[in-house]
């Protein structure tokens, strides 16, 4: 367990849940600020002082912190998951696969895809209606998907055996906004996605990444 004082910024999208998954999954303690994009609080200055790219998620971890939700998983891994129930690389090649299908999901399949189908559907009145846009970014995850698979099919369950690791988030993380987005999945990873999110951890991040109940108002 960690002496400093973890907290967390964000909440409600994928790539909070990730964070809070995260520290789920280590047993960590935290605080959760769940604010949220596109609302006017990532722009204060109290957030703008930690984070000029007012972009969440953001990880403090006692006077340090660090962004990016793909950054942030993977420094709480190296950081706090030795001798936890999580793989941690342990070696320079077992570090580079590792990194090679966390950067294959974040890239290929997270950014150049369902973030193009979000900008062009979600976040139309910003960035433009492209039904053309959406169909291409889908019929791309589809085709990045079909060389992501058998690595999928040689998981045992997980990516790198049997200890859920950094790509493990990334990945069950995605394919649930690929869901979301009604995007077609094969089998093997709707079997993947059902083990992964099986675990007691992604029940209780599901719940850190939810907002808060609204408060009733006052009796007059």
């Amino acid at each position: 367990m960690t002496d400093s004082k973890i907290t967390v910024w964000g909440a409600v999208t994928p790539r909070a849940l990730r964070v809070h998954w995260a520290l789920e999954e280590l047993g960590l303690e935290y605080d959760a600020k769940p604010i949220q994009s596109r609302t006017g609080e990532t722009q204060t200055d109290e957030y703008t002082r930690l984070n000029p790219k007012q972009k969440i998620p953001y990880l403090q971890d006692g006077d340090w912190g660090v962004s990016e939700s793909a950054g942030i998983i993977e420094y709480l891994f190296r950081a706090y998951g030795e001798g936890k129930d999580v793989f941690v690389p342990q070696n320079a090649r077992e570090q580079a696969k590792s990194d090679e299908w966390s950067y294959f999901i974040m890239t290929e399949l997270d950014a150049h895809t369902l973030y193009v189908m979000r900008r062009h559907g979600d976040l139309a009145e910003i960035y433009g209606d492209s039904p053309i846009a959406i169909a291409s970014a889908e019929q791309y995850f589809m085709k990045q998907m079909r060389a992501m698979t058998p690595r999928i099919a040689a998981a045992s369950p997980y990516l790198f055996g049997n200890k859920i690791g950094v790509a493990d988030i990334l990945l069950a993380t995605t394919l649930g906004w690929a869901h979301a987005y009604a995007v077609p999945l094969d089998d093997v990873a709707r079997d993947y996605m059902a083990i992964t999110t099986a675990r007691p951890a992604y029940a209780a991040a599901m719940k850190r990444n939810a907002l808060p109940p609204q408060r009733p108002p006052p009796e007059a």
